[in-house]
């Protein structure tokens, strides 16, 4: 027999076992973390408020209620959705001509610095695309970029390192276009340079992790930057492709949704710990990792962004600033139709896509359902104050 379908995975790993509350009493969390996580607990519920559809039919009774939905990047649901919008934005956006996507790592003895720090991983992109751009103006080129910064490895750990897509070739001011390519001793000697001398300028504005506690002047400080890592500063340049449509789809996945997917917590049952696989790049083979329900649960949560933190950067012919006049200069340039904007992703449009089914349409005589009206749901503090609530009914109860 069939097995029944089971939405929303991670919502189950929060709730089984009364753990996320369990989180909460303990205290310690990011209120970013108590944000996003309350935000993702009641999406799809009457708690965030429903809106009202009935038949346009006169003669059918029917009724549909829909829940409201939270829109948080923490919620599998609506991170879906964003993920599916940006990857057609991108894809509708982007050039026709060859890219290469990058990976900028940092050594492991400078993590703890931007776990404790999180505001020094505004300036990674700009870090690791400064040789890209530099490059790029020597030959008197425009070129296409843009980047991700990623915080989780394969096992969710904290991991943070760029995520870089360049177009292979830039526009001339006589808008002709070149191709270009670049030298990965060069770029990674810049990028050491690079992050070096920020977190040297910064001595003033850190936080000292618990793994750094012996840092107590500055020249302590300057120790620790100028000899992190060795060689341990890792940068992989993939081979050109014909479009950026790979990367895009790839980056898709990581950007805008939980750090691990639905399908990988499917076999979670409630149990106090959780088995899952991932690939060891060293390796190159799949471990198995086993970890509590708490632990599994700090993992997730420690990668939720900053309110209001751009996880994606973009530069040259892309920056906000100057695509409007740039990009039709390089549809020119490469002899591509001018677009407009990509099509909006609806949830009624993923809906009938994922059920086969129009989710508007009456179940009982096919009509279309009309919305007629609304309850208003708790606000972001509310929903704080509820989880909160149940917290401490919680530890008055143990």
């Amino acid at each position: 027999m069939q097995a029944s379908f089971k939405p929303r995975h991670l919502k189950n790993l929060f709730t089984a076992n009364g753990c996320w509350a369990g989180l909460l009493e303990a205290g310690g969390l990011r209120d970013i973390e108590v944000e996003s996580v309350s935000k993702m607990l009641a999406c799809g519920t009457s708690i965030l408020g429903v809106k009202h559809y009935t038949c346009s039919n006169d003669s059918c009774p029917h009724l549909k209620y829909l829940s409201n939905t939270c829109g948080c990047r923490a919620c599998p649901s609506c991170g879906k959705k964003a993920t599916d919008q940006w990857i057609a934005d991108q894809q509708h956006r982007l050039p026709d001509c060859a890219w290469q996507h990058l990976v900028f790592t940092l050594p492991d003895t400078l993590w703890p610095l931007f776990f404790h720090n999180r505001h020094l991983l505004a300036a990674l992109c700009r870090l690791a695309v400064d040789n890209l751009l530099y490059g790029a103006r020597s030959r008197g080129l425009d070129i296409g970029v843009f980047c991700a910064i990623h915080t989780y490895g394969r096992r969710l750990n904290w991991h943070p390192h760029i995520h870089v897509s360049v177009t292979s070739g830039g526009i001339d001011e006589a808008g002709i276009w070149e191709d270009l390519s670049f030298h990965k001793s060069a770029l990674r000697r810049r990028w050491m340079w690079n992050v070096r001398q920020y977190l040297l300028s910064q001595w003033q504005h850190i936080t000292a992790p618990p793994e750094n506690a012996h840092l107590q002047s500055e020249n302590d400080w300057r120790h620790l930057i100028l000899n992190a890592g060795g060689q341990h500063w890792h940068i992989y340049l993939s081979n050109k492709t014909a479009n950026g449509r790979k990367t895009v789809n790839y980056l898709g996945r990581y950007l805008k949704k939980p750090p691990i997917s639905g399908s990988r917590l499917a076999h979670y049952t409630g149990s106090a710990t959780l088995n899952f696989t991932y690939l060891d790049h060293r390796t190159k083979t799949y471990q198995e990792e086993t970890l509590s329900q708490t632990d599994m649960l700090r993992r997730v949560v420690q990668h939720i962004p900053a309110k209001h933190f751009r996880m994606i950067r973009y530069f040259g012919f892309l920056a906000n600033r100057v695509c409007g006049r740039q990009l039709p200069r390089v549809y020119e340039a490469l002899k591509m139709e001018k677009r407009g904007k990509a099509p909006k992703v609806y949830f009624a449009q993923m809906s009938k896509a994922f059920l086969n089914r129009d989710p508007f349409s009456c179940v009982l005589c096919g009509a279309r359902m009309v919305y007629t009206g609304a309850v208003s749901g708790l606000t972001v503090q509310g929903l704080v104050n509820h989880a909160q609530r149940i917290a401490q009914v919680r530890y008055v109860r143990s």
